[in-house]
Order: C-alpha cells, then sequence, then structure tokens
C-alpha cells in the first residue's frame, strides 16, 4: 500500500492499495475494483473520484493503483494537503484506507535551454528580490512547468524548451499584472 508524501504541481500521482480477506488476512481480489474520493484539505467534498485498475494480474493478487494528474485544471493547488481515501469490498466486506500528500510548486523545470528571468520594478527599475515566480505553458495558469525565487539581482534561472511561456510573479507588496508572456529561445 502506498502514496507519495508530495507531488510536483503538474505532475501525475500514483497511489496503490493491497487488498486481503477479513478473516484470514491473506492477499484477496476485491469483488469489484476499489473506489476512490481525493479530498482537499478538510474540505467535505471530493475533487476528484474515480475506480482504482487492477495492476499485473497474471503476477499479483489484489493490487490496485491509480494514476492521477495533479494539475490545477484538476483542482489541485501549491501547498494544500490531498487525501486519497480508498474503498474496497472483500467477501462481501467493505474496508478503507486513506494517505495524504501535499503539492509542490515543481522545481526549476527540466527543458534544454538555460534561461533566465530578471523582475524588476516598474517605477525604481530597481531588482526585485524574494519574489515567487512559476512558469506555465498556458495562459490560464493550469500546467506549472517550473518555478523559483528571485535572488538579490532580481533572477531566477530556468531550464525550459523553446516557445512561448507565460510567466507568474508575485511578492507581498506589489501588484504584478499575470501573466508575462514570453517566447524562450
Amino acid at each position: 500500500m502506498g502514496c507519495p508524501s508530495s507531488v510536483d504541481l503538474g505532475d501525475n500521482l500514483v497511489f496503490s492499495v493491497t487488498t486481503h480477506h477479513p478473516d484470514t488476512g491473506l492477499l484477496t481480489d476485491a469483488d469489484a475494483v476499489p473506489a476512490y474520493w481525493i479530498y482537499e484539505d478538510e474540505t467535505a467534498v471530493a475533487i476528484l473520484t474515480g475506480n482504482m485498475a487492477k495492476l499485473d494480474d497474471a503476477n499479483t493478487t489484489g493490487f490496485y493503483s491509480e494514476l492521477i494528474a495533479c494539475t490545477t485544471a484538476n483542482g489541485f493547488e501549491v501547498g494544500k494537503t490531498y487525501s486519497p481515501y480508498i474503498e474496497a469490498t472483500v467477501d462481501g466486506v467493505k474496508g478503507g484506507i486513506s494517505y495524504a500528500f501535499k503539492v509542490n510548486r515543481p522545481a526549476a523545470g527540466a527543458g534544454a535551454i538555460t534561461w533566465t528571468y530578471t523582475l524588476t520594478d516598474a517605477d525604481t527599475g530597481a531588482p526585485i528580490d524574494g519574489a515567487e515566480i512559476w512558469v506555465t505553458t498556458d495562459s490560464a495558469g493550469a500546467n506549472v512547468i517550473a518555478s523559483g525565487t528571485t535572488d538579490d539581482a532580481g533572477q531566477v534561472t530556468f531550464y525550459l524548451d523553446a516557445g512561448v511561456k507565460y510567466i507568474w510573479r508575485k511578492k507581498a507588496g506589489y501588484n504584478f499584472t499575470n501573466p508575462d508572456q514570453e517566447t524562450v529561445s
């Protein structure tokens, strides 16, 4: 049984469960594939639901897994904790288990181009240090591919692939117009 404790926003997360006979404790296939619900923090309405898949039926007994995309389009947010709750019925007896994972902002990216973004104050031209910067492939901000924090020179370096990217900026005391569209080449 398992679930990673954290995932970067935009990445996939896989969680799994094994089912056991309620009387003997022996590994046993469930009566039907287990169902799951994923809850954000302590919100009582699931953001995702579904059924898990039997994994490697020829070589395993009672082993099920599910892959979910932890994207903003699926309702995931950086810094929030999510709890997958799983129910399975074996020999007519229902059992359940829950896990928890936190969504992190993704690292500096995995592209082939080293690209530096510089953030300055629009009024003074002074560099802005300590600002949170994240990069998406879409103007809605749903597909985050990299993030970082500006240094003393107002710069953060990313590793991106060529193309149009959308840069999002956040720092207390500043009002940025997000996103800033940039072309990486």
